[in-house]
């Protein structure tokens, strides 16, 4: 993989690749260029390496991606005694 002009490697666990390409796909932009996206953001995201940030973004994409449940409200009625 070539990131920010440079040839690199890392390792990531197939779901992390899979889901990595997803979201390229998604965002219309090659892996590289979203690894690069990403390596320039890695005092952001708070990660030492970029096969940390990469696991970071992957799983905060399909976080926000999720909808929410509605929490559902339970009354709970006391016996007065």
């Amino acid at each position: 993989m070539v990131v920010s002009g440079r040839r690199t490697s890392m390792r990531l666990e197939a779901a992390f690749w899979d889901g990595l390409a997803e979201i390229a796909r998604r965002e219309e932009v090659t892996v590289s260029a979203l690894c690069t996206r990403l390596s320039d953001e890695l005092d952001a995201l708070s990660a030492g390496s970029l096969s940390s940030a990469v696991r970071v973004y992957v799983m905060e994409y399909f976080r926000a991606a999720t909808p929410k449940p509605e929490v559902a409200r339970c009354e709970i009625a006391i016996a007065a005694e």
